[in-house]
């Protein structure tokens, strides 16, 4: 019976020496497509450096920017599939899975970041980031704030009849395409990776983005306007399976929830909101011309486009506009 006992004893203390060190040993790798110098992505290094922190070590956080992981869809698949952990990236890329999806870039829905903040870190946040999950098996861990979408072209754009059959890189997203579309462009879907080369070959007329990643991808080397559109707030959002997720131990997943909305999240909001006219003087100094357009004639392009086009989130999008 003694033997027993000790053999019994000496199992359990195995098994608690092994969970501790596959504790101390969990690695989640970590995938986005931003340079390194983008706000995001130093959001990104800080998340993994506040993880770090907050688990004494016990969990690392390996960062794999730059496309290095594939594109943005290739990394939101790899969530289910186990090739990547966790991914950081423009909430409209979740379209591809999710219907819900689709209102994080319907155009001309916010008026200012302040409703921005208030919608994603509310009420109405929560309820999208449910239904997605629901829809998708994608857990969002945090909503991150980003600078409005700007269009960038090579030849001047003042008016949407400017627009006719100018190629305009859009994210592979179906409200991005039948917005352009709308507007009277072409739009042309495409990795972000392949964008800088595109526009340099001539391939593509335009492209649109935040300002912080016009300057930071250097499209002033290879585009002339940067025109003032504004037209879409999406968010930057974490995800992970919520397979994953829910397997990793309940104080992991805590970790990981305080890492993704403390000080990554208040770093890139400073950042976002202190940076705009930064990055117009910063990008005019470069050599780009300032196009200030009336927003409200392409807004009226766009009147009655989520009813005709995604009916399935007019509610959400009733939601988001009466937000205030």
């Amino acid at each position: 019976m003694r033997a027993l006992l000790r053999t019994f004893a000496a199992t359990v203390f195995a098994g608690l020496v092994g969970a501790t060190s596959a504790a101390a040993e969990t690695t989640l790798r970590l995938g986005h497509v931003l340079p390194a110098n983008e706000i995001q992505a130093e959001a990104a290094q800080l998340f993994a450096d506040r993880v770090a922190e907050l688990s004494d070590g016990a969990v690392k956080i390996q960062v794999f920017g730059g496309s290095a992981l594939g594109n943005d869809r290739d990394m939101v698949e790899g969530l289910n599939i186990g090739t990547v952990d966790l991914w950081v990236g423009g909430a409209g890329v979740l379209t591809a899975a999710s219907q819900t999806a689709a209102i994080f870039t319907v155009p001309f829905m916010f008026d200012e970041l302040a409703q921005f903040q208030k919608v994603y870190d509310g009420e109405i946040g929560a309820t999208i980031s449910k239904r997605i999950a629901a829809e998708s098996g994608h857990r969002i861990l945090a909503y991150w704030m980003r600078g409005p979408r700007w269009l960038t072209t090579k030849s001047r754009v003042d008016t949407p009849a400017d627009l006719k059959g100018l190629k305009i890189r859009v994210p592979d997203s179906p409200v991005f395409v039948r917005s352009w579309q709308q507007l009277g462009a072409a739009p042309s879907p495409m990795a972000f990776g392949e964008v800088f080369t595109a526009l340099q070959q001539g391939v593509i007329d335009g492209q649109e983005n935040p300002l912080s990643l016009i300057y930071t991808a250097r499209f002033s080397e290879v585009i002339d306007y940067l025109v003032k559109t504004q037209h879409v707030l999406e968010p930057i959002v974490m995800v992970m399976s919520a397979r994953r997720l829910k397997a990793l131990d309940p104080k992991v997943q805590k970790v990981l929830l305080d890492a993704s909305n403390g000080k990554a999240k208040s770093f890139v909001a400073d950042r976002v909101t202190a940076g705009e006219e930064a990055f117009i003087k910063k990008l005019v100094d470069q050599g780009m011309t300032l196009v200030e357009v009336d927003k409200s004639l392409f807004q009226k392009r766009l009147e009655g486009f989520v009813e005709a086009e995604f009916p399935k989130i007019k509610d959400v999008h009733g939601m988001i506009r009466s937000a205030r």
